[in-house]
């Protein structure tokens, strides 16, 4: 099963990469959001599975799409001239970085932290009591950045205000 929603994640993800309508983009989003909420229940925690779905699946997908059809009012220009030196110091580098990533992230010591550890589930309560009681002013900040976002966007759209 792991398997499968990794790949699911996966070609999701690279689909929105190598696509070029934003619409097909924005419903590869959704699979690959779908194929990591599959990866959050195989870790026995449906608490981030549920809020993938609802949370990312559901409003944020619904959001980004609605604002791509709203604003796409023109097609794309295309390219001046193809670059191939770019595109390859591009892919070079982006292959660097990753290496280097991968290569920090299993020297890290918190790896070994987690393999001491075993993963708990993750119900309700706690996931309330971390974020009104350890991580409230966070939780604050976000709710008024989302507001200020939602409001420059209703700015953004009317033409008289």
């Amino acid at each position: 099963m792991f398997l499968a929603f990794a790949i699911l994640t996966l070609a999701g993800a690279l689909s929105v990469l190598w696509q070029r309508n934003l619409i097909l983009a924005g419903m590869s989003l959704v699979l690959s959001f779908l194929g990591l909420a599959g990866l959050f229940v195989l870790l026995a925690n449906p608490v981030a599975a549920a809020l993938q779905l609802i949370v990312y699946s559901g409003a944020i997908v619904v959001l980004v799409l609605f604002v791509i059809m709203l604003l796409n009012t023109h097609q794309e220009e295309p390219a001046e001239r193809e670059r191939p030196i770019q595109r390859w110091l591009g892919l070079a580098s982006a292959a660097l970085l990753g290496v280097g990533a991968v290569g920090a992230v299993l020297a890290s010591p918190a790896v070994e932290g987690l393999k001491a550890a075993p993963a708990s589930a993750m119900t309700l309560q706690g996931l309330g009591a971390a974020l009104f009681r350890d991580h409230l002013l966070g939780f604050e900040v976000a709710g008024l950045l989302l507001l200020a976002a939602m409001v420059a966007a209703v700015l953004l759209v009317k033409k008289e205000v």
